[in-house]
């Protein structure tokens, strides 16, 4: 009886842990895409932010 219940818990432990690895993988690959859209966008930002027009623009509030 001891046996079974030992197993048991050891096949839930192991099948928890492996759904947190797979979680924390799956929000390590979000993160990585995240950063990279970031980056795009502060790019964009910079390259908008050259045009004259587009820096008053921003400048002023509107």
């Amino acid at each position: 009886m001891k046996t079974s219940h030992s197993i048991i818990i050891i096949l839930l432990t192991i099948a928890g842990l492996s759904w947190l690895s797979y979680t924390i993988i799956d929000q390590q690959k979000q993160i990585v895409k995240l950063e990279q859209q970031l980056q795009h966008e502060q790019l964009r930002y910079k390259m908008l932010y050259r045009d004259p027009v587009v820096r008053e623009a921003i400048e002023s509030g509107g």
